[in-house]
C-alpha cells in the first residue's frame, strides 16, 4: 500500500509541477529547487537523506516520537517539536548528531506532552502565511525558495544561506505575522 501512495505522489508530482522531481535516496528533489538554492544539488540531497534517515533514527530511539520535526540545510540537523522528557530530548539529539555527515545538531525541544491538532493546524498556517510573506521581500537578488521555514508552537525556525539584508528583511516580514510568538534564525550569512 506505501508504494502504491509513493508511486502515486510522485506522479502526481510529476504531472503538476514543471519541473520532474528525481527520487534519490528515498528523498524527493525538484529541479526548481535546487536551481534556485544556494547549496550544491549534491547538498540539497544530501540534506533530504540526512533528514529522512535522522527521523528514522530518532523512531528508533524513542517511542513516543510523536512531534518531533527534523528540518537539514547544508548538513545542520534542527530539532524542533516536543519530547516528552529530557531524556528523550538527549536520545534524539545523539541520534542525529550520530549520523554521517551532521556537521552540528542545534535541539529546540521542549519537554512536554505533544502540541494536539489544533496547535499543529495553526502552525501550518503560520509557516503558509511566513512563506507568502517572502513573496513581499524587495531585494534584489532574493529567491524567497532559498528560506526553509518550520513552526512548532508559534516559533517560526528559518534555515537558508542569505545575506545579512535578507535576513533581516525576512525577519521583519516574519515577526509580526498573526500568531507568531518568536522567529529563530538559523541562517548561514554569505
Amino acid at each position: 500500500m506505501k508504494k502504491i501512495i509513493l508511486v502515486v505522489s510522485v506522479a502526481s508530482t510529476i504531472l503538476l509541477s514543471a519541473c520532474a522531481p528525481v527520487m534519490v535516496g528515498g528523498a524527493v528533489v525538484s529541479g526548481i529547487s535546487v536551481a534556485n538554492d544556494r547549496r550544491s544539488a549534491g547538498q540539497v540531497i544530501d540534506d533530504k537523506i540526512i533528514s529522512t534517515q535522522v527521523r528514522k533514527e530518532i523512531h528508533k530511539a524513542i517511542n513516543n516520537d510523536k512531534h518531533i520535526k527534523v528540518m537539514t540545510y547544508n548538513a545542520v540537523v534542527l530539532l524542533a517539536g516536543e519530547a516528552e522528557t529530557y531524556a528523550d530530548k538527549i536520545k534524539a539529539e545523539d541520534a542525529a548528531a550520530q549520523r554521517s555527515g551532521v556537521v552540528r545538531v542545534i535541539n529546540e525541544l521542549k519537554e512536554s506532552i505533544p502540541t494536539n491538532l489544533k496547535r499543529r493546524t495553526k502552525d501550518s498556517y503560520i509557516t503558509s502565511k511566513a512563506k507568502s510573506a517572502l513573496l513581499q521581500v524587495k531585494l534584489d537578488g532574493f529567491n524567497p525558495t532559498r528560506v526553509r521555514i518550520m513552526t512548532t508552537r508559534g516559533v517560526v525556525y528559518l534555515m537558508g544561506k542569505v545575506t545579512q539584508q535578507e535576513s533581516h528583511d525576512v525577519v521583519e516580514k516574519i515577526r509580526n505575522l498573526r500568531g507568531v510568538k518568536r522567529v529563530v534564525k538559523v541562517f548561514e550569512y554569505i
